[in-house]
């Protein structure tokens, strides 16, 4: 008995069929959007190939070659597109609320091309090579997914456009995500290089060039376009850095390249900060070794997005030497991208990382040595985080790639506290020997789970002053799996800002409200009250953040929308409600920017209402002129980090200094903090000295809590600076 022959077309369909059925049982690729596209575009382009492969061998009339081909490839096309794009809509609308017009956007821009360069990649293997057809176009499949890693190895960025998938943002990306012109016209390119490829095949199947010439027409074409993607922003090489942060200083370890934008005074800070972190890390890896790096300061998230693929991570690549900051929040991770580049000293894998390439160890690493976390020990944010229930298991943090599977502060917070018990109780060598071979049980003679239950230990003794209200402003976040519309979602906010920003309020509230109604995002909440604030709208406005504001009650948001609540309140004249708002987040006190902040609004309603309601509804400048008034008489401690914050200029921030720098007295932890902060603002504009007597007096209490560690460290720098910047400045090089 002869079996039927299968039709190899039916079977890819089928394969198809069932991935998107699957796809529907995981966060993300569950609802048409981006990771939805990226998923079917790879299932295209190598089914496509495949179908073509097949049908290429069944035509025998090279007179008709395309047309046979269009003949057989109909029904595959048109199934192929229909059905992922009904599976995906259908699980969108029943799965959820979110909008499908962003996500079929993404499909037809991202998937369906990939549809048409699979096949036509696989009737070019097809009509040029006589035999191992299949084994070729895997090949080529490989190829064409490894040119993001040639251009992630040797340029300096993350992001990439490739034939395949389109686009994909990078290994660290924001939410913020949408179809825009560059990738359009990127799909557009290459529909017309497949055209072109598509004559020469039929050129060849007709007889008019040979094998060679069409092979080389191809590689030319192929090759040149890669050549050009810096120059059509496809890709970001470290010519086209230069050209927008065409300013650089050189210092004894550092290239700093900068945009215009940064003054002197602050490029001189900047470089010589990048040199006291440089020693300061060097010192705690025992590190002798002298190498030049290269930082690229950018001057804003928007520009760092453009050119390197994530807005809001700073990033390294050890095996380039290059760190990539936004300015001016630099000074918060400045010093932990340094240890990643000294890391890779002693780092393994052509990354020169941690073996296997295994993140916990690469960012607990850097937190341990960096052991700062918002001005905290990491030691103390990780009791704090055991201690409100945010537990992780080590074993699962640095078994791979689990580190991304929890809100991102828990991983960092644990990984780096956990190393740096490894590095105080077992030395540094053993660390950068982990770092290199990640077996704990030859490097330690202890399996993980023994030194797991050490750490515990160690953990279960440190004394806090628990607060499960600043755990969960930490650690009480989600990841984006657990979002709802989350790329979407982050787009349309992106857009409304814009709006708002543009005082376009009436807009923008009704852009947040939309972006609201499906997503129940923070963002969208915030910038709905903002904009209903700015239009003068109170009694909703407070309507909305009453009813809404349990949505938020195990969110690091809550606190936000409360201290809103208590302002929205005083604007509505009820003051003795929003006096119960804030007497509450003061009793939560989940930081001390909270706590002072509701301080500033008790001191200013004990003036009398008004004043409150002045502050309240004041900008920037106007609130800086009630603090600098407020502090006439006698100090508030609880006022200055604002001031300081509220300075637009260096003048402004001289004159706060010159006028509280010799009567502030420290004798709880809120001076202590508001000293240090003043002697942050002294170093910001050159006054070293100044910055040295604020340092020491911020340490003359009893006890310095939370903050003992980062007081120290402070003057520790401060010192470095006095001793050693002239010396060091005399080497800066400008060009």
């Amino acid at each position: 008995m002869r079996i039927p022959k299968i039709n190899l077309n039916f079977i890819l369909l089928l394969i198809l069929t069932l991935f998107n059925i699957f796809f529907v049982f995981f966060p993300l690729i569950n609802i048409i959007g981006y990771e939805f596209s990226i998923a079917n575009s790879l299932l295209f382009f190598v089914s496509s190939g495949i179908s073509a492969i097949n049908n290429s061998r069944l035509i025998e009339d090279s007179n008709n070659y395309l047309l046979e081909h269009l003949k057989k490839t109909k029904f595959f096309f048109l199934y192929s597109v229909i059905m992922p794009l009904v599976s995906g809509i259908t699980s969108t609308i029943l799965l959820t609320e979110c909008p499908i017009n962003d996500g079929v956007l993404f499909y037809f821009i991202i998937s369906v091309p990939s549809l048409f360069f699979g096949y036509i990649t696989g009737m070019l293997i097809a009509a040029i090579f006589k035999r191992f057809n299949y084994l070729l176009f895997v090949i080529f499949t490989l190829f064409f997914l490894s040119l993001p890693i040639i251009e992630f190895y040797f340029n300096p960025q993350i992001y990439f456009y490739n034939i395949i998938f389109g686009y994909f943002p990078g290994t660290i990306y924001d939410e913020d995500l949408s179809v825009d012109n560059l990738l359009i016209s990127y799909r557009l390119f290459h529909i017309a290089i497949f055209i072109g490829v598509l004559f020469i095949i039929n050129f060849y199947k007709n007889g008019k060039i040979n094998r060679i010439k069409a092979v080389s027409l191809i590689i030319i074409v192929s090759a040149l376009f890669f050549l050009l993607k810096p120059a059509l922003n496809f890709s970001t090489d470290i010519r086209v850095i230069r050209n927008h942060l065409n300013k650089s200083v050189r210092t004894d370890h550092f290239e700093v390249l900068y945009p215009n934008s940064i003054e002197k005074h602050s490029l001189e800070l900047l470089a010589l900060l990048h040199e006291f972190y440089y020693e300061q890390n060097a010192q705690k890896l025992e590190s002798n070794t002298k190498i030049k790096i290269t930082s690229l300061v950018f001057e804003s998230e928007d520009q760092k997005r453009e050119l390197f693929g994530a807005g809001r991570a700073d990033v390294a690549k050890p095996w380039l030497k290059q760190i990539y900051l936004n300015y001016p929040s630099y000074t918060s991770t400045l010093k932990h991208e340094i240890v990643h580049i000294l890391a890779g000293e002693f780092g393994t894998t052509p990354f020169l990382v941690s073996d296997n390439l295994n993140p916990a160890m690469i960012e607990g690493l850097a937190m341990a040595i960096e052991d700062n976390y918002d001005d905290m020990p990491v030691h103390y944010m990780a009791k704090l985080a055991r201690s409100a229930g945010f537990k992780t298991s080590l074993k699962n943090l640095f078994g791979g790639f689990t580190f991304f599977s929890q809100y991102s502060s828990i991983s960092y917070v644990y990984a780096g506290s956990f190393i740096k018990y490894l590095i105080d109780n077992y030395g540094t060598e053993k660390i950068k020997k982990l770092y290199r071979n990640l077996n704990f049980e030859q490097i330690f003679n202890k399996s993980l789970q023994e030194l797991e239950s050490e750490y515990n230990i160690f953990l279960n003794d440190i004394k806090i002053d628990f607060n499960k209200h600043t755990a969960q402003l930490y650690f009480g976040g989600q990841t984006i799996f657990k979002k709802h519309c989350a790329r979407t979602a982050a787009h349309r906010t992106k857009k409304a800002w814009i709006l708002y920003n543009q005082k376009n309020y009436s807009e923008a509230q009704k852009e947040f409200d939309l972006v609201y109604e499906y997503s129940g995002s923070y963002q969208s909440i915030i910038g709905l009250v903002n904009s209903k604030i700015k239009l003068k709208d109170y009694d909703s406005t407070e309507e909305i953040v009453s009813r809404e504001i349990n949505n938020f009650l195990r969110t690091p948001y809550l606190y936000t929308l409360e201290l809103t609540m208590g302002d929205l309140l005083v604007r509505n004249n009820k003051t003795v409600e929003a006096k119960r708002w804030y007497d509450s987040l003061l009793v939560q006190s989940p930081t001390i920017d909270y706590r002072n902040e509701v301080l500033i609004r008790k001191a200013l309603h004990d003036i009398d209402i008004n004043t409150l309601k002045e502050y309240i509804e004041g900008d920037q400048r106007k609130r800086l002129n009630l603090l600098i008034k407020l502090n006439e008489k006698r100090i508030y401690y609880e006022s200055i980090p604002v001031l300081l914050r509220y300075c637009k200029d260096n003048n402004e921030l001289d004159s706060i200094l010159n006028s509280l720098r010799e009567k502030v007295i420290v004798d709880d932890e809120t001076s202590s903090y508001a000293v240090m902060k003043l002697s942050q603002g002294a170093i910001k504009i050159g006054k070293y000295k100044i910055a040295q007597e604020l340092a020491i007096k911020s340490l003359q209490i009893e006890e310095g809590g939370k903050y003992l560690h980062s007081l120290i460290e402070n003057l520790r720098m401060i010192n470095w600076l006095n001793n050693f910047a002239d010396e060091i400045k005399i080497n800066f090089v400008y060009e």
